[in-house]
């Protein structure tokens, strides 16, 4: 089981969430605001734009088990390509050039009418709240500890249906497309998730706003199955800030030392933020539950965690969006806090997972961030993660990063 601590903070998630994105407008296919925005199209019933981000990051980790390269890394270069016509449908394209590869990490057709909006293709299941934060307005260069239990961009449809404050999403998914790329990006750790089967999603959420003050919250539900081979495993791993693996399935490549799924994976998560446009608490729980089978023999593992978070911006104003706006040409300042844990059990923890994962592990870190323009966003952060109690340190990890929008 988890240790109290945590259980008592994900209790209180929980009484305090079951309902939204950060800001409905984290779901709007259309670019946003902070980017400039380059018309491609001169057609009066079609608007075509193009925007785009760089991330470059210095990473630095200690401690790690299996470790990537320090060093400067150019971490995101994407462009966003979004097509609207004026009956409501919206096409978007963003292609990936960062970490020497070429991705496209969303392709996708949507309609928006009233307060319908229906999405295809391939995206970001609307599951949790920080996972569904655009890099680009995140403080901390890396997402928080329990990133590791959300889902990756899968292939499917979602449809969301907004009535004032409410907001309910459905929708179906398969299971992430593969790549040979290295587990470094947040998005997810599609390598080792990638398997045969499907997942069905429910959200719901409520957002309220007065003047500069917010509350969005959120309650989210991923069901469905997964069958995995040897080739496959398409068991998932849970991995440090820093992107290294701290708890693993057993996987010798033969049938009898490697894990593979067999059957039900859920995920479930529940968060609020609450923000005054200067001062931002977020505290977030979730789940991950997944069957698999070692030998012939099904077992089941449940991962459960938190994350608690906390910032500050001077000379700026945040939006329910987590973007800065600076007050003067001198910039906006931001300097934030967070705090989480993981925890692992079932009837086969000590079984399915290999000797060398850790069943409990805590996370703390600070940041501090500087924002001299709508475009333009600079950070430092100190991530430790070490296990529970604090009793040994597993990784140190220091990240820098310089963001330019265009």
């Amino acid at each position: 089981m988890l240790p109290p601590r945590p259980i008592t903070l994900l209790a209180a998630t929980l009484l305090l969430a079951w309902s939204s994105l950060p800001a409905h407008a984290q779901d709007d296919p259309s670019p946003r605001p902070e980017r400039a925005v380059v018309t491609l199209s001169t057609r009066a019933d079609v608007a075509v734009t193009l925007s785009g981000y760089l991330q470059v990051d210095g990473r630095w980790l200690s401690g790690a088990t299996q470790r990537l390269p320090d060093g400067i890394l150019l971490r995101r270069a994407r462009l966003i390509v979004d097509a609207a016509l004026p009956s409501g449908w919206r096409l978007r394209l963003q292609p990936d050039f960062g970490q020497g590869r070429v991705l496209v990490q969303d392709a996708f057709v949507g309609l928006e009418r009233g307060g319908l909006l229906v999405r295809a293709g391939r995206f970001r299941p609307n599951y949790g709240l920080e996972r569904m934060q655009s890099s680009s307005t995140l403080l901390f260069p890396e997402r928080s500890l329990i990133n590791s239990l959300a889902p990756s961009r899968s292939l499917g449809a979602q449809l969301r249906w907004d009535r004032g404050a409410w907001a309910v999403t459905a929708g179906g998914f398969r299971t992430p497309i593969g790549t040979d790329a290295a587990a470094i990006d947040t998005d997810g750790d599609v390598e080792a998730t990638i398997g045969s089967g499907h997942d069905l999603l429910l959200r719901t959420a409520w957002a309220w706003r007065r003047e500069a003050r917010y509350v969005d919250v959120q309650a989210t539900l991923l069901d469905g199955r997964e069958r995995g081979s040897l080739e496959s495993p398409a068991m998932s791993r849970i991995l440090t800030v820093g992107q290294q693996p701290i708890a693993a399935f057993r996987n010798d490549g033969t049938l009898a030392g490697t894990v593979t799924a067999a059957g039900t994976r859920r995920r479930v998560s529940a968060g609020t933020v609450i923000g005054t446009g200067r001062t931002m608490l977020a505290l977030e729980g979730a789940l991950l539950g997944q069957r698999g089978a070692l030998g012939g023999t099904a077992r089941t593992v449940t991962t459960m965690g938190y994350v608690l978070r906390a910032n500050r911006v001077w000379n700026g104003r945040q939006l329910p969006s987590q973007e800065i706006v600076p007050a003067s040409a001198s910039g906006a300042f931001e300097a934030g806090l967070r705090v989480g844990a993981l925890g692992s059990w079932g009837d086969g923890a000590g079984t399915l997972l290999s000797a060398r994962s850790e069943r409990r592990v805590a996370s703390a870190g600070a940041a501090v961030g500087w924002v001299p323009g709508p475009l333009t966003r600079l950070s430092l952060a100190y991530d430790i993660t070490a296990t529970d109690r604090l009793r040994r340190v597993k990784e140190h990890a220091l990240m820098l990063r310089v963001q330019q929008a265009f």
